[in-house]
């Protein structure tokens, strides 16, 4: 570039294919500005006093599922600064006359591994008011709507984003682990757990699915959105007048006063009862920013699930990070193809035998806790290489799976052996997520990992993570 010349992305450029994939007549009003460029801009910067949640406002793109969990993990400064480079300007913000050059680059975990992505800061407005998709509550703050561009750029275009799940999300924003529990069949110490993983830097997500009458903008009598995605900004326990009350707080992506009016809301009475100091100390406000408290009961009967996402792995189930113990990572990437290695599942096992398979030794037992004596934990994470940006082709997921088998010689395992034998650890019943995973106590010796498609002959790649004590 020359000087005083701003960057143009060539990969990702300002035109209609980076927006959509399925549309063919674009509304004219859509115009590319760079920050600068945009209506009411004043001093556009990529950070306005630092990074918060209250900096992620979803705009006219469906994809409260990334911005939710791009919104849970905004407390975590460390993990910030990884996905959000530092050292990064905005227009006449850096040093130096002339030095901004309209380039930034931002970071995902992606299949593995940490990868950059470069993007121009150039983002679609409507009529070159405010952006069309994320912004930030500060006008001249642009980060969030430039990681959104990023992810976007990543997945193929803007449209790529529409309707996902914040399981994906929360693990290319982390590098971690995430599991989902159906409030309806949740164990009866989630809450608990909640608390305890919360504490321990795990991130929290949560979704309501369409089942009450709704409004015409979609929104409940009680002010909840029907397939709406959200973030967990908080457990806490707030102690009352009259008793304790475990809470979440839980934040709407659209950041206005589309919020939760049942009890313990913004404008609850309930709050009366709750001193002043309470209050402070919980972090309870009164505004219409998305973001209110509800009591858990409530929460699990409005909800449909909870995602949690812990930075390293879950041993024991109980959605936090055994970070403090000493443990052990192996990445082993590997694919299914057509003819050879694509046997599917155990419904033919012939076919079954013909899948990839990883051996596995387990040395030696770990120490504690006593009752697993003599045996290891295990994680074993199977995730299929992303397919999101090939959702214009009419690819979606394939349903997955991952077993474990017991064996006394590291041989490959034939068809007898798979008709006498049973796995001594899975993963449940096939399905078409991203990523499955199991966990498993298991005594010192051999192992093989299979893992499959449930349909034979369905090609594709994968990545497996093992984590042992």
């Amino acid at each position: 570039m020359g000087p005083g010349a701003l960057y143009s992305d060539p990969d990702f450029p300002a035109r209609p294919a980076s927006l959509f994939y399925s549309q063919q007549n674009i509304d004219p009003r859509i115009v590319w500005k760079r920050p600068q460029e945009i209506m009411g801009v004043t001093q556009p910067r990529l950070l306005v006093d630092g990074i918060s949640r209250d900096d992620v406002i979803q705009g006219m793109l469906g994809d409260c599922w990334f911005l939710v969990s791009l919104a849970a993990i905004c407390r975590d400064s460390a993990l910030m600064e990884k996905v959000v480079p530092r050292d990064q300007y905005m227009w006449q913000e850096g040093e130096g006359e002339g030095s901004y050059v309209g380039m930034f680059h931002f970071k995902f975990w992606r299949y593995g591994k940490w990868v950059d992505t470069i993007v121009d800061d150039m983002l679609p407005t409507m009529a070159g008011q405010q952006p069309m998709y994320c912004r930030s509550s500060d006008p001249n703050e642009f980060w969030s709507a430039l990681v959104e561009k990023a992810y976007a750029k990543l997945r193929g275009s803007y449209e790529a984003l529409n309707g996902g799940q914040a399981i994906d999300a929360l693990e290319d924003l982390t590098g971690g682990m995430a599991e989902s529990y159906d409030l309806k069949k949740a164990p009866g110490n989630l809450y608990q757990i909640m608390r305890r993983a919360f504490k321990k830097r795990a991130f929290f997500t949560t979704s309501k699915k369409t089942t009450q009458a709704l409004t015409q903008h979609g929104v409940t009598a009680q002010g909840l959105v029907g397939g709406h995605a959200y973030s967990i900004t908080s457990v806490h326990i707030v102690h009352s007048n009259f008793g304790d009350f475990p809470l979440v707080r839980i934040r709407n992506p659209w950041g206005d006063g589309t919020e939760w009016t049942g009890d313990w809301s913004d404008s609850s009475p309930l709050w009366n009862r709750v001193p002043q100091h309470e209050r402070d100390r919980i972090g309870f406000t009164d505004k219409d920013d998305g973001e209110f408290w509800m009591d858990f009961k409530d929460f699990c009967q409005h909800f449909t699930e909870v995602t949690i996402c812990t930075i390293g792995p879950d041993f024991d189930a109980d959605a936090i990070a055994d970070v403090d113990r000493e443990w052990h990572q192996a990445n082993i990437k590997g694919f299914w193809e057509k003819g050879t290695s694509a046997g599917g599942c155990r419904n033919n096992i012939k076919a079954y035998a013909t899948n990839p398979q990883f051996a596995l030794r387990i040395l030696e037992p770990e120490i504690d806790p006593p009752e697993d004596k003599g045996k290891c934990k295990v994680v074993v994470a199977l995730m299929q290489e992303h397919r999101r940006s090939q959702r214009h082709l009419g690819v979606r997921n394939l349903q997955i799976g991952v077993h474990v088998y017991k064996v006394h010689l590291r041989n490959l395992l034939n068809i007898k052996y798979f008709m006498y034998h049973r796995d001594v650890a899975s993963s449940g019943s096939y399905i078409n997520l991203r990523e499955v995973f199991l966990r498993a106590n298991l005594e010192p010796g051999e192992y093989v990992i299979v893992p499959s498609t449930f349909g034979a002959e369905e090609q594709g790649s994968f990545l497996i993570r093992i984590f042992t004590e």
